[in-house]
């Protein structure tokens, strides 16, 4: 049945519910010419059904002939406005200086069109669904946040026989994969929908392409490979939005672990073809550049450069140029043109930063801190990582650490460890560094001790603070006092009720000096006291005393409870 032919028979809603069904089935319909018939509301279920169908070209025309129209109602003007915004994702590449802002004007819109609140919901999914695959990151997130809002007790999204239409899972895994796009990657993760919540195996599908792409940034290299196996042999072939984007998301997730090769594999069969202009401008941007990171990996210039070439005509598109701007380095940096490098991969930094994509901003810090190196600025190099992976970190963008840490691993640096990573996060020498500072080492002690020099005891000294949380070398004992010791701690003798009070104030992690405040006493008074509890308790370090307080008040705390 024809587009024409079942939106003349059927209601507005049963239209729109019945082509979102085609598209989850995978039967989308074919294109129909363009001014086959004059019905507004049909012609713009059809554009619709060629953006799904990747049909972008078409879409735009479409909707560029309904937009001229005078006798649009607010339903029909703005799904043809949002179905506009969608069709620039993929068409033109170059934008050109005539033709309108339609996701800013659909945005617009929304606020005052008078809406069903069924299309009002759909309508509002499809505008941010826009907003994303123009690779307005940003822009995406703040919609999605408003409409959110706006929508706060609106009736769901086309309910038929009690529940709301199946395509619902799309719109919310939606959200995910914005989520995951802008770097938040712990909100991505609290999002994950639950098999048993999806409706149809489509959805399904989506559902876990999308945790694909949300573990392999956040570093889960089992839970990825585990995934990716088993979507490869249950995707569809990849003929339209969905079925495409799911291979990306799969070869996004692969590529965030460092399999290079089969997420380029991918990126292929998704693409349908080397050129992948079968994909929406980012879509081919990203893949490009992925193509293009495969050849640089195997130090194949000429491939490496053949991809550029494919890349290079997107660059002055608002959607690709950071993604082109950063392969471009990538192929620089191989051809032994650093400095150029380095001034492609600043440009794709900041322009990733400015439109909200999180992931591409870290990629592109780890692509500048490349040619960094290989101009000697090493020091910059790590600079510009330590804070890419500190703003990563919040955000749960496990990948960017691991990522950044294999950069500086190949010139003999390491990171700062991952605040609250604690004992976990800490070398074997960093350990003993930690012990060293629980027992009230001074820097040269430990570099004694250890037979290397102070500045490299500060460097390690740094990194355990990190690590710990804290900015201060006297807490350090408190956090080791919380880790289970290697045996059990003996009965330990009744301690005076001034040596107790210093003892827990030991374990609280003051230094003698705030100790001598708190009780009124002198330094030299707490220092006697300090040797007292040493002795009495038969133990060696300050981080002893805090580990036998910790362990008493555990000791009292389960008798009682």
């Amino acid at each position: 049945m024809s587009v024409s032919t079942y939106c003349v028979r059927m209601t507005r809603r049963e239209s729109l519910g019945h082509l979102l069904d085609r598209a989850l089935a995978g039967d989308l319909p074919p294109p129909a010419p363009l001014g086959e018939y004059a019905d507004p509301w049909a012609e713009t279920i059809a554009a619709l059904g060629d953006v799904y169908a990747q049909r972008s070209e078409l879409a735009a025309h479409r909707t560029a002939g309904l937009l001229l129209r005078g006798d649009l109602d607010d339903e029909t003007r703005l799904l043809a406005r949002a179905v506009a915004a969608f069709a620039t994702a993929g068409w033109p590449v170059l934008p050109s200086p005539d033709e309108p802002d339609h996701l800013a004007l659909a945005a617009d819109e929304y606020a005052t069109a008078d809406l069903s609140p069924d299309l009002r919901t759909f309508i509002a999914y499809l505008i941010v669904e826009s907003a994303l695959a123009c690779a307005r990151l940003a822009e995406a997130a703040a919609l999605a946040e408003r409409f959110a809002g706006e929508s706060a007790g609106v009736a769901p999204f086309l309910v038929m026989d009690g529940r709301p239409h199946p395509y619902v899972d799309v719109m919310t895994i939606c959200r995910i994969r914005l989520l995951a796009f802008t770097g938040r990657i712990d909100e991505a993760r609290a999002l994950t929908i639950a098999q048993a919540d999806l409706q149809t195996p489509s959805s399904a599908l989506l559902r876990d392409a999308t945790d694909c792409l949300v573990l392999g940034n956040a570093a889960d290299r089992s839970g990825v490979r585990r995934l990716a196996a088993r979507l490869e042999a249950e995707l569809p072939s990849p003929d339209d939005y969905l079925s495409s984007g799911c291979y990306l998301l799969v070869a996004f997730g692969l590529i965030a672990i460092g399999d290079v090769e089969d997420a380029a594999r991918l990126t292929l069969i998704a693409g349908r073809g080397p050129e992948l202009d079968s994909l929406n401008i980012i879509d081919r941007a990203l893949g490009l550049e992925l193509l293009a990171a495969a050849a640089t990996a195997a130090g194949d210039l000429d491939s490496a450069e053949a991809w550029r070439a494919l890349a290079e005509p997107m660059l002055e598109s608002p959607i690709a140029n950071s993604t082109v701007a950063r392969l471009i380095s990538r192929v620089e940096l191989l051809a032994g043109r650093p400095e150029s490098a380095a001034t492609w991969a600043e440009t794709a930094v900041a322009d990733a930063r400015a439109q909200g994509r999180g992931v591409e901003a870290a990629e592109g810090e780890i692509v500048l801190s490349r040619a960094r190196i290989a101009l000697a600025e090493s020091g910059a190099a790590t600079r510009g990582l330590e804070a890419m992976v500190a703003h990563s970190d919040d955000a749960g963008h496990a990948a960017a650490r691991v990522s950044a840490a294999r950069e500086l691993r190949a010139i003999g640096r390491r990171l700062r460890p991952a605040p609250g990573s604690e004992w976990a996060g800490l070398s074997e020498r960093e350990r003993d560094v930690a012990l060293m500072l629980a027992e009230g080492l001074t820097n040269r002690e430990i570099a004694s001790d250890l037979f290397v020099s102070e500045h490299t005891v500060r460097a390690h000294v740094s990194r355990v603070l990190a690590a710990f949380g804290t900015p201060s070398r006297t807490t350090v004992a408190v956090h080791l006092a919380e880790r289970p010791g290697d045996d059990p701690l003996p009965e330990l003798p009744e301690l005076t009720a001034q040596q107790q009070r210093v003892a827990d104030l030991i374990a609280a992690g003051l230094a003698n000096p705030a100790i001598a405040t708190e009780l009124g006493v002198s330094v030299r008074t707490v220092e006697k006291h300090v040797g007292d509890v040493l002795r009495r308790w038969s133990l060696r370090s300050r981080v002893g005393i805090a580990r036998a307080v910790v362990a008493a008040r555990r000791g009292r705390e389960t008798a009682a409870g």
